[in-house]
């Protein structure tokens, strides 16, 4: 009798031991499923859960991620962003997609190799919405593209080019353009450049050469850069065109203090107050920003019509802040 009490008593010890563990478990699996980059609480009732997965170079999303994460907190959409460097890293992050099963993803010119195709193409039939942000290349996949007409943008850089020239009545019959922007070729640089030459052409300037600087540019500081660009003659360019405000600031103030002013046509990005004034001062001709509100607005729009109604409009294009 003895030895039957015991036995029962060791069986209900390990039976709740057992339940113990695994509601710790649980409750470790919940908290890891929902990191937020929000630094408070989260209010997880009626919340739409996302992950966001940018290529590389965290400092150069400020311009939006800012103003995202304040309207989605208040939207309630509780998102994870992380960030990759190579095709490899996009393909874990897209299998821990399968993993954690959030209720959409916002991807950003992720490589459409083989395996990811095929990680793809599960997390749709796990009924994930799919979010192609900024570059509309992964079309057979996602429900939604949010982002930029990078021709049309290319057509406003042109058309401040062709303004500038027109103004000093000096049109060249060759054009050499330096292109400085760490995604070029990943996001929409091929559509921003064909606008760009598409509309200089049709204004009767058909020699353009163009040279972009992504390729060297993590390797190369930005004070490098811009000596290369403004101070060896070798290159003899006649226009710089920037993606970044901290490229653009470093070169104006490098074609103020090396007194190259009217040497180049200058158009930048960013919002910095010193930035509108060299453009007032004719130190810089043009900056064309995107508008990181609105889309940050459009997206989380999408994602709560597509949670709330099933459906959302499948192409939306946002314009620009142009100031010349």
């Amino acid at each position: 009798m003895k030895k039957r009490l015991q036995n029962l008593s060791f069986r209900i010890m390990v039976f709740f031991s057992v339940i113990i563990f695994v509601l710790i478990a649980l409750y470790d699996i919940y908290n890891i499923r929902f990191i937020n980059i929000s630094e408070k609480k989260a209010n997880f009732k009626n919340s739409v859960r996302i992950m966001m997965i940018l290529p590389q170079n965290q400092t150069y999303w400020d311009w939006f991620l800012n103003e995202y994460k304040d309207i989605s907190e208040k939207q309630k959409i509780i998102t994870d962003i992380v960030f990759y460097n190579t095709p490899k890293d996009a393909y874990k992050l897209l299998k821990l997609v399968t993993v954690t099963k959030p209720d959409a993803i916002v991807m950003c010119n992720i490589y459409n190799s083989k395996d990811i195709a095929q990680v793809l193409s599960s997390i749709k039939n796990n009924n994930i919405f799919i979010v192609s942000l900024f570059n509309d290349m992964l079309f057979r996949y996602e429900d939604v593209f949010v982002g930029i007409d990078y021709y049309y943008k290319g057509k406003i850089a042109g058309k401040i080019i062709y303004n500038v020239l027109n103004k000093k009545n000096n049109m060249p019959e060759r054009l050499k353009i330096a292109i400085v922007n760490p995604f070029y070729t990943t996001i929409g640089g091929t559509l921003e450049v064909k606008g760009l030459t598409d509309f200089l052409k049709s204004k009767g300037i058909k020699n353009i050469n163009i040279k972009n600087f992504n390729f060297e540019y993590f390797s190369f500081p930005s004070e490098e850069l811009t000596r290369q660009l403004i101070l060896e003659d070798k290159q003899k360019f006649n226009v710089i065109y920037i993606g970044s405000e901290t490229d653009t600031l470093t070169i104006a103030q490098n074609i103020i203090t090396f007194n190259k002013l009217d040497q180049f046509i200058v158009i930048g990005a960013g919002t910095n107050q010193k930035l509108q004034k060299y453009v007032r001062e004719r130190i810089i001709n043009g900056i064309i920003n995107d508008n990181g509100k609105l889309i940050a607005q459009k997206l989380c729009e999408a994602i709560l019509s597509w949670k709330r109604f099933g459906h959302a409009s499948s192409y939306i294009s946002t314009n620009f802040n142009v100031m010349e």
